[in-house]
């Protein structure tokens, strides 16, 4: 029994899910026209940046929870979040820090190439490839959970894998941004499901 993994990986698991949904509510906002500009970026950026590191401690926590023959898959998925997490957290603090003061100031004609997320933008692919990554993290970290952890958690966590092909698709296609918009749903749900498992485990529901 490792309840401190476990009371640690639920804190984190819980910190993700309320930066996803932080994240989530200026997103829909945004898209109905209820935020301006540069508002909307700062709501949906900020949150992003405590997405990012609760989302690796989330993962760090969960090989504690992985079979003893699969732990090797449960620190692929922690290592490829820490590339997600590092691509991202450069794209969202190059926003808050440098482009949208740069542009609130006029000058937002010398930092064009910096912003996030037009297409063809290099910042814009460093942020899909980053949640390329996290789908592929949660697709390993399904395979590397006991069974006892649900069909609910096991399901979230292969369809957050799944998204990978929108996400990354968006590199070519960016209409799949209309799938890839399924994470704004999946992902919370399966760091809430994630923390319940972790909660589980350190009341010793199973080990």
């Amino acid at each position: 029994m490792q309840s401190g993994s476990h009371s640690f990986g639920s804190k984190a698991a819980l910190a993700a899910f309320l930066a996803s949904v932080g994240y989530a509510i200026p997103q829909v906002l945004q898209v109905l026209g209820w935020l301006v500009d540069p508002w909307d970026r700062i709501l949906i950026f900020a949150p992003s940046l405590l997405l990012a590191p609760s989302f690796v401690c989330a993962m760090a926590a969960a090989v504690d929870l992985a079979e003893p023959g699969r732990r090797a898959q449960a620190r692929a998925a922690f290592g490829i979040a820490v590339m997600y997490a590092t691509l991202v957290s450069t794209v969202y603090i190059v926003q808050l820090t440098v482009v949208i003061p740069r542009e609130l100031y006029g000058e937002g004609a010398a930092v064009s190439m910096l912003t996030c997320c037009a297409q063809h933008k290099p910042l814009t692919g460093m942020d899909l490839l980053g949640y390329s990554l996290m789908s592929v993290s949660l697709w390993l970290l399904a395979g590397a959970l006991t069974r006892e952890a649900g069909r609910g958690l096991h399901g979230m966590l292969v369809a957050n894998g799944w998204l990978v092909f929108a996400i990354f698709g968006q590199l070519a296609w960016p209409a799949l941004i209309y799938l890839g918009a399924v994470w704004l749903v999946t992902f919370p749900v399966a760091m809430w499901l994630l923390r319940r498992r972790f909660i589980e485990a350190g009341a010793g529901g199973f080990q």
